[in-house]
């Protein structure tokens, strides 16, 4: 619809997920820490590598979580474009969270992507979809994105098969 107006998904399929705000937070508070050991299986086959994330409630409770404002605590990627990247070198080398911590964290899977009925990248990173279009652009959308040394937040087209999942 343009620069700053809000075009959320309708879908069932994306209407449900974080928006691009939350997913800022996600990148760049939710200590994301990469783990190349943990095992996986998507479409028969056993894989490995994906990255932790701190839980929305702690997030929260460490007032690091805003549905209305991104991680700078200013900008609402709804309406306007910013992208958000993290690249603290703690990621790379970071692995499970402490036995303590785990109850705090989450796994997403480095589900790669599928693009031209291709996929891609399945082990090295992964791509969710929010529930938030670019405000640049109608053929894109926003998602979080990560690989071994970076977490990102950014918009993509949405000719991409990103996984659609609600986050913790």
């Amino acid at each position: 619809p343009g620069s700053g107006v809000s075009n959320p998904a309708t879908h069932t399929s994306c209407k449900d997920l974080p928006n691009a705000n939350e997913m800022s937070w996600y990148a760049m508070y939710g200590d994301p820490r990469w783990d190349r050991d943990e095992l996986w299986t998507t479409m028969g086959h056993l894989y490995k590598g994906g990255m932790w994330f701190k839980k929305k409630s702690v997030l929260q409770a460490e007032h690091h979580y805003d549905t209305e404002k991104s991680a700078d605590n200013t900008t609402d990627l709804r309406t306007t474009y910013k992208y958000y990247v993290n690249t603290n070198s703690s990621i790379v080398n970071s692995g499970l969270p402490s036995a303590a911590d785990a109850g705090n964290y989450f796994y997403l899977p480095a589900l790669g992507y599928y693009y031209s009925g291709l996929l891609y990248n399945v082990g090295s990173s992964g791509f969710y979809w929010s529930s938030s279009a670019s405000p640049r652009h109608s053929n894109s959308a926003y998602g979080l994105s990560f690989l071994r040394g970076n977490v990102g937040v950014d918009y993509n087209s949405r000719n991409s098969g990103f996984r659609a999942e609600a986050l913790q």
